[in-house]
């Protein structure tokens, strides 16, 4: 593309009054390299990553097996009325159903009946089954299928945190370049006015011009020595602003010495509707509502679980042991089982749990839909604008070219005495605004498809 030779060729000759041999060209990609290793920002994504992971591991908890002991003793008139000790092994598994073994051993003068052992004790081993409320869905399991989605919530979080980073690094880092592409065009500016005084003043020594052009030159002087400070000063806080980015293991903030940003000319990108269409549905923030969707799923199913009787069926097998065996004369004949049963009469608190479950789901559905309109105007809009600055920047890569052209002309005719200061100041300051113009131009063009590609999250 000739705007890509012109806007190089131009840039080194302007820059070289600014530029020296210290000064090291600070890549594009290297800043962004260490942007986003060493940024605390970037640090902070991969740590509530580590939330979804850590609350993955605390939901499976409630599925690890458990032991459990009980001992109790009354003594009294110096009597052992009773002493009861029960220690259990419970394993719970993921339909509702809990296995638990344990050995029982109690004995004292005012023991209950039922309460009574062999003197060795009793080992029991059995089942525990849910079989109304609990059966489908129950608190631990719907903790864990929660905790899946959050963990994978997390994980889009982690990558739009970064996408966001990156797109505000990049950001600065285009306005630091433009920042160092106008300081090279007003430098450029200064000293060719500088020039052109110098030139005026010696023509003025030998007659060959009047004594106002050496005013006007001095006028001249001294607007681009104005407009210099105040492009200096942008400069600076460009630098600043990208220093922000800037961080060294430790999270020791780093500054920009002797350094200059890299000349890049943005390749230009299309996408077609379709694409664009497929890269929407399957944006990261989009899928993050999903998944808080299918979380609002889960407690929704857990509530209408609540709408079912508490039925809870229990079985144990008996056996007493010998020496090390819990299980040497095992009969079928010994067992204890038993049946709870419960139900809420009105189930108000039941229904009403749905209800508030449903709402809050289609609350969430709206937002979801809500977002997918914000993020397709966002997209379509950024694709607009970025179509819109390419045209203009192929039609002031024109405009700086025809300025240039008239420049030269001007400036052959001012060697040859045969044009004013006036004209000669008027088609250098057409030029060089031209220039600006362009670089303005550039960077819009840098800036808004980074925020297209970066809107995407294919950056």
């Amino acid at each position: 593309m000739k705007i890509i030779t012109f806007l190089l060729v131009f840039l080194g000759v302007a820059s070289s009054g600014f530029a020296n041999d210290s000064l090291k060209v600070f890549k594009y990609d290297s800043f962004i390299q260490q942007v986003m290793v060493n940024h605390p920002y970037a640090q902070n994504a991969s740590i509530v990553q580590e939330f979804g992971k850590s609350n993955l591991t605390k939901a499976r908890g409630g599925f690890d097996p458990k032991v459990v002991g009980d001992l109790t003793q009354k003594y009294y008139d110096d009597k052992q009325y009773y002493s009861r000790l029960n220690g259990a092994l419970k394993i719970p598994s993921w339909f509702g159903l809990t296995a638990e073994t344990g050995y029982v051993m109690n004995e004292g003068f005012y023991l209950n009946p039922d309460m009574k052992a062999p003197s060795n004790g009793l080992w029991y081993a059995g089942l525990k089954l849910e079989v109304g409320k609990g059966l489908l869905i129950d608190k631990r399991r719907a903790t864990l299928k929660k905790a899946h989605l959050f963990k994978s919530s997390t994980e889009l979080q982690r990558v739009v945190m970064l996408n966001d980073l990156k797109r505000n690094a990049s950001i600065a880092y285009w306005k630091w370049q433009q920042a160092y592409q106008e300081l090279s065009v007003y430098e450029l500016a200064y000293e060719n006015a500088n020039q052109r005084l110098s030139a005026v003043k010696d023509a003025v020594v030998f007659g060959e011009k009047p004594s106002v052009d050496t005013v006007e030159a001095s006028i001249v002087v001294q607007k681009w020595e104005l407009s210099l400070l105040k492009v200096e000063n942008y400069y600076k806080n460009a630098e600043l602003n990208l220093e922000n980015y800037l961080w060294s293991d430790g999270f020791v903030p780093l500054e920009i010495s002797n350094a200059i940003p890299e000349n890049i000319i943005s390749n230009i990108v299309t996408f077609q509707d379709v694409q664009l269409d497929s890269l929407i549905t399957n944006h990261p923030s989009l899928k993050i509502n999903d998944l808080k969707i299918k979380e609002k799923r889960v407690d929704l199913r857990m509530k209408r679980e609540q709408l079912k009787p508490q039925l809870t069926l229990k079985y144990n097998a008996l056996s007493q042991p010998v020496n090390d065996n819990p299980f040497p004369n095992y009969s079928i004949e010994n067992y204890n089982w038993g049946i709870d049963f419960s139900y809420p009469i009105f189930t108000r608190k039941e229904r009403g749990g749905v209800q508030l479950a449903k709402l809050k789901l289609q609350d969430q559905e709206r937002k979801n839909d809500l977002k997918l309109a914000q993020v397709k105007y966002k997209v379509k809009s950024s694709v607009n604008n970025y179509y819109r600055v390419l045209k203009q920047l192929a039609i002031s890569e024109q405009l700086a070219l025809n300025t240039e052209a008239l420049y030269s002309a001007e400036k052959s005719l001012f060697k040859m005495g045969e044009s004013s200061v006036f004209l000669m100041n008027y088609r250098e300051n057409t030029w060089l605004k031209s220039r600006i113009e362009l670089i303005k131009f550039q960077n819009e063009s840098n800036t808004l498809k980074s925020n297209l590609l970066f809107d995407l999250m294919i950056n």
